[in-house]
């Protein structure tokens, strides 16, 4: 597979990822206008047993409003998480509980995690990312994030410094 195949792969990827937000936004949307509904019913019948007849619409200014509400409130949160995403890798590794590493770090896991950083990002002709180490993580894992290299940062798991020599910490940071 080559290159142009796995860009169109990812667009579709995304556009099924897409639809499905769309999806559950509508279905949370619904399910809130329900519950709200039921909620007149049952004040409107003081508590007397509930049936599905057009009295479930009685109000329905309120519904239509409970619905935009709730998709504004989704829609805010949305947009309040993507301002936090674009603030940067570093912010990401920080908000999961990342500890930046630097290029004075004397333990010897960390500063051989910036080592490796530092050599790949030298080698690939990119800036040095930011370099962060989850420390209450004990499994092998890393990610990188941020939306350009400029912003990038990496963080790894204490696990894989921890018991990963080198060369496999090197694969993980590469992957």
């Amino acid at each position: 597979m080559d290159f142009f195949e796995h860009q169109a792969r990812a667009r579709r990827s995304t556009r099924s990822l897409v639809f499905l937000f769309l999806l559950a936004v509508l279905l949370v949307t619904t399910a809130v206008t329900v519950v709200v509904a039921i909620a007149i019913q049952l004040v409107g019948t003081q508590q007397e047993a509930l049936t599905v007849d057009d009295s479930l619409v009685a109000n329905p200014a309120l519904l239509w409003k409970t619905a935009l509400g709730t998709v504004a409130f989704i829609v805010i949160a949305s947009l309040y998480r993507l301002a936090q995403l674009r603030d940067g890798g570093a912010r990401v590794a920080e908000s999961l509980g990342g500890n930046l590493v630097t290029a004075e770090d004397t333990e010897p896991g960390r500063r051989r995690l910036y080592n490796v950083v530092e050599e790949m990002a030298i080698a690939s002709g990119l800036p040095v990312p930011a370099v962060y180490v989850l420390e209450h993580e004990s499994g092998i894992n890393a990610f990188a994030a941020g939306m350009t290299p400029s912003d990038a940062a990496v963080a790894v798991t204490r696990g894989s410094i921890d018991r990963l020599d080198r060369d496999e910490l090197q694969g993980v940071v590469a992957h």
